[in-house]
């Protein structure tokens, strides 16, 4: 009896295991059967004309599968511009949208798989909310720099321009991309997955953390600038001599010693703790992509860290869609609508307030003139098309001394029939304004015009 007994316990502990391996495996099925079954070794979805069409905001078509192979934009250069976006057919850009949204594009449902029947035939186009032409635009105003520019309606949560590089066009995949130094980080959304020196537009951080410490005496905060100080046993240097200032002014004038004083008045701890308000020092999602943090780690700076930090050096890093999402909830009086990418919303929904309040509305409004008298009085409306009241700072991040900084411009503009959000960021460029101002100025035109 005690030996039937024991063979009734292992005949139970085998009969539970082998339920819980089928229970894993079907759970894994629905969870992750659409990735499995269009991995890149299943060649035949994209040659078979199972693979469905991705479209843009205006229906120019961006990926087909025609006479068993897939095609893109019949522009080389809309097809680099948008490579990122739309994807690759081998599958290496694990964040583009023939990767994310393979369920939808080859049809795919946990029933019947694969095989093509009146189920899986429907609703197989993708339709993206980004203008083709923008992204094109974005691409050529980057003038064969590296980087990312992404753009979006701060009301709906539309992305309307979104841009990588370095890239390369899918049609024609050069044989030496692995090896190629010109290649190196081409499989790489920046927009997404990067995270680089901010550079000045770090001190719109800065200013919001004096708003946060001294509420009601904010503008009454004076520092000297006479170029070059030492703060912390160390030098830090501006780009002017631009003597007593308050912070709108030094905004303006983009000066350092006045942000480097400013970010030891408020202390490591509170700064910090107002970047990390803002997103710092988290993983934001965008749908199934996890976004690359932005970093804003304080802990035992000294006091010239700290300072060259308040300016957007030292070790603070920033994702250019996290610094859209941050201008998207200054224009919004302090909260930013949650971005998406299809219009049917689908995985990459969006267009509702769900990213919540990064800061009061007094405190984006008081941001959002700072920025405005920026443009007005220091760059000038001239570079962007008329009446858009574009709201922007920009940034010089400090790479290395045998590399150009990182250029870029964080802005909105401040128009109801117009409401769009933006982050341009220019590799190796020397000129923040030239450079990344003119790929927003080329991408507004587009957008308007």
């Amino acid at each position: 009896m005690k030996t039937v007994g024991l063979r009734s316990i292992v005949l139970y502990i085998l009969l539970f295991a082998f339920l819980g391996g089928v229970g894993w495996l079907v759970l894994n099925l629905f969870i992750r059967g659409s990735q499995w079954a269009a991995q890149p070794y299943n060649a035949h979805i994209y040659v078979d004309g199972s693979l469905g069409d991705i479209e843009d905001r205006d229906g120019n078509v961006l990926a087909h599968t025609e006479n068993g192979q897939r095609t893109y934009s019949e522009s080389e250069t809309t097809r680099r511009a948008l490579l990122h976006t739309v994807g690759d057919t081998k599958g290496f850009i694990s964040t583009s949208i023939q990767y994310t949204l393979q369920d939808k594009l080859t049809g795919y449902n946990p029933i019947f798989g694969l095989n093509r029947t009146v189920f899986s035939d429907l609703g197989s186009t993708v339709k993206l909310t980004l203008d083709s032409g923008a992204c094109t635009a974005a691409y050529n105003a980057m003038e064969g720099h590296n980087g990312g520019a992404i753009f979006y309606n701060y009301k709906t949560g539309d992305i309307l321009c979104k841009v990588s590089a370095p890239g390369y066009d899918p049609m024609n995949v050069p044989e030496n991309i692995d090896s190629d130094p010109e290649y190196k980080g081409a499989y790489l959304d920046n927009t997404l997955s990067g995270a680089f020196t901010p550079g000045s537009t770090f001190k719109l951080v800065t200013s919001l953390a004096a708003m946060e410490k001294w509420p009601d005496t904010w503008t009454e905060l004076y520092y000297d600038c006479y170029e070059s100080e030492e703060i912390g046993g160390s030098n830090i240097t501006c780009l002017g001599y631009h003597g007593e200032q308050d912070m709108q002014t030094a905004l303006g004038n983009s000066c350092n010693l006045y942000f480097a004083k400013l970010a030891n008045d408020i202390g490591a701890e509170d700064l910090q703790k107002t970047a990390e308000k803002l997103g710092f020092n988290k993983s934001l999602d965008f749908s199934s992509i996890e976004i690359a943090e932005s970093e804003c780690k304080l802990s035992g700076a000294n006091p010239n860290q700290l300072g060259w930090a308040g300016v957007g050096q030292h070790t603070v890093l920033v994702n250019p869609y996290h610094m859209m999402t941050v201008m998207g909830a200054i224009a919004n009086g302090g909260t930013y609508v949650q971005p998406r990418l299809t219009e049917d919303g689908g995985l990459f929904g969006g267009g509702s307030a769900t990213g919540g309040s990064l800061m009061t509305a007094a405190q984006a409004n008081n941001l959002k003139a700072m920025m405005r008298d920026t443009v007005s009085g220091y760059y000038g409306d001239w570079l962007f098309p008329e009446g858009l009241n574009v709201c922007a700072k920009t940034g010089t991040g400090e790479v290395s001394e045998t590399q150009e900084p990182n250029c870029w411009m964080v802005g909105f503009c401040d128009n109801d029939n117009y409401p769009i959000a933006f982050a341009v960021l220019v590799e190796e460029s020397n000129n923040s304004l030239g450079a990344a101002g003119g790929v927003v100025s080329a991408v507004l035109k587009e957008l308007i015009y």
